[in-house]
């Protein structure tokens, strides 16, 4: 039977995270391990707290998943960190990152599993966006929502839709 040692950690610290109007002091300790122990990440909170830590992990994680592109010929794996949003057109998946354009032989509904649980939302019928690379927004025409992503491209929410956007920015 292996023997469980408790780690100190060799390094500590505290960060603050805001949760409403609340300021919430999380702290994050770093214990380096044997070679042949499964590096980890351990979330312990209150259940007061429980969602929070939810979305905090689930924002970590988000940038870890990767979808394979292809572009001129060339293959590549996009981090979904990188991604602008996710469009198809004629029956074609498009992957959008700050400059670059890539394609994929997925579906929009695969995209759309592959996205389940991260900060992407479905936009319209054809189209989902990162929250993370929204600049700003303001209401459109017919209920539709313009949003403005950093690197300056505007995208329209559908009316359908824009409950959606609103649960994922929390307004």
């Amino acid at each position: 039977m292996k023997r469980v040692e408790r780690l100190l950690p060799f390094y500590s610290f505290s960060i603050g995270i805001k949760w409403y109007n609340t300021i919430i002091m999380i702290k994050i300790n770093i214990s380096v391990i044997d070679e042949s122990d499964e590096e980890k990440i351990n979330i312990l909170c209150h259940e007061n707290h429980r969602d929070m830590m939810q979305k905090i992990a689930r924002q970590f994680a988000d940038g870890s998943h990767k979808i394979t592109c292809r572009k001129e010929g060339k293959t590549y794996q996009i981090r979904m960190d990188d991604v602008y949003y996710i469009e198809t057109v004629d029956e074609h998946l498009f992957i959008y990152c700050e400059d670059e354009v890539y394609e994929n032989k997925m579906r929009l509904y695969e995209a759309e599993e592959l996205c389940r649980d991260t900060l992407f939302f479905k936009a319209s019928k054809s189209m989902l966006i990162n929250i993370k690379k929204i600049d700003n927004m303001k209401p459109s025409l017919s209920g539709r929502f313009e949003l403005t992503m950093i690197n300056g491209e505007k995208l329209l929410v559908s009316r359908k839709y824009v409950r959606d956007l609103k649960e994922k920015m929390e307004l």
